[in-house]
């Protein structure tokens, strides 16, 4: 890892877990039944959650899945995640460009705009060769990433969050083909400041990095209705993918 690795300081602390609290759980548990519906996994299967926070999809994949394995770097996120340890649901702290299993896995979730974080885009590929090398022969990949072309056009520039008496002041700038948010607030009088720099990383992007790692692209979404994805108008990029 790279000390000036934004998400390094910014996951592991209690503000983005404040800021970010209202996260809608019923939306993610709809998804996952939608999805996992559309996809040809035998209930049966190990499956992991890669970057897996603290653990909301992890726990909802092992109401289908024989085997959920949730990991992320998030030392504090694992810790409450693990509070949900169960048969058939284990969680771990590990960097996704290197991380390893005791087992190669059916299906590899990576959900809620868990990619595309690294200062270097090789970066990616070290992702996708790792997903590459722990799933079994035919394993499914499936990406949930924001819609890059919605998101430049429609960019909210400046917006103001306030939750559990913290003002959180958020500004928006698109640099080198990211999307760059600055998180500043006040916490006992204390100034704070944090990073958010996610990759525009488009469908014709993520083509050319599975074509690079030996992915088959068999599907997209736009939403998580699951319905058609349009590069202009839908709030998201479903990406799924089968080993070859």
């Amino acid at each position: 890892m790279k000390e000036n690795d934004w998400f390094i300081g910014w996951f592991d602390s209690k503000y983005y877990h404040i800021l970010y609290k209202n996260r809608d759980n019923s939306e993610a548990k709809a998804f996952i039944r939608k999805l996992t519906k559309n996809i040809n996994l035998a209930e049966n299967s190990s499956v992991l959650d890669l970057g897996c926070g603290k653990g909301r999809h992890s726990i909802e994949l092992s109401k289908i899945y024989k085997n959920v394995i949730g990991i992320d770097l998030s030392s504090q996120s694992i810790n409450e995640a693990k509070k949900t340890t169960s048969h058939g649901l284990s969680f771990s702290v590990q960097d996704m460009r290197e991380f390893k299993l005791n087992h190669k896995v059916d299906g590899i979730f990576n959900l809620f705009t868990s990619f595309g974080y690294f200062s270097s885009i090789d970066d990616n590929l070290k992702v996708l060769k790792q997903c590459y090398t722990n799933l079994n022969e035919k394993g499914l990949l499936i990406i949930d990433f924001f819609n890059a072309n919605k998101v430049k056009n429609e960019l909210i520039k400046n917006e103001v969050k306030t939750i559990d008496e913290i003002s959180f002041y958020i500004k928006r700038t698109i640099i080198d083909q990211r999307v760059v948010k600055t998180i500043q607030f006040k916490d006992n009088n204390q100034p704070y400041s944090y990073i958010e720099s996610v990759q525009l990383l488009t469908l014709k992007d993520f083509t050319y990095l599975f074509s690079k790692s030996n992915f088959k692209l068999i599907n997209t979404f736009g939403d998580y209705n699951l319905d058609t994805y349009n590069p202009n108008h839908s709030n998201r990029l479903i990406l799924i993918a089968k080993k070859t």
